[in-house]
């Protein structure tokens, strides 16, 4: 009796090289669809009072709309609050703490001083000559600014 042929699909490709690399690469794809959709679901359920929703929202909540990334600026530390940014300040404004006279006289030639950290200002309405620290730094710039 004559035993029909049954053709195999080979695990390796003419070059020698393994076909499981496709289909991981293929898993990893789906697996990354499937965690986008995951997260667009989840920000759908979002409460519809929630300050990154809209404009109104946000401020209610008392945040700063940016219009152009569709995104709320909500700051919650106060007046003496430890920062290093005023988007971190309810005031907008974090003032560095005394810089040693080293501190000043290099930022003083030019150089940006990284690292520092402050504390939240207390007035909103800030007036004057206001030295801030902007994402943790501070340069001629930033030690006064009105």
């Amino acid at each position: 009796m004559i035993e029909p042929q049954t053709t195999k699909t080979p695990l390796h490709d003419k070059s020698g090289q393994s076909n499981h690399g496709m289909r991981n690469l293929c898993i990893a794809a789906v697996v990354v669809i499937l965690c986008g959709i995951g997260l667009g679901y989840y920000y759908s359920q979002l409460p519809e009072n929630n300050p990154q929703k809209n404009q109104s929202n946000c401020e209610q909540a008392g945040g700063e709309w940016v219009a152009e990334q569709g995104t709320c600026l909500l700051s919650n530390r106060v007046a003496g609050d430890e920062c290093t940014d005023g988007g971190q300040c309810q005031s907008g404004i974090c003032s560095p703490s005394d810089l040693t006279s080293d501190q000043e006289s290099r930022v003083a030639s030019g150089e940006v001083l990284t690292g520092i950290s402050g504390t939240c200002h207390a007035d909103v309405f800030a007036e004057g000559c206001i030295p801030q620290v902007y994402k943790g730094k501070v340069s001629q710039d930033s030690l006064c600014q009105e």
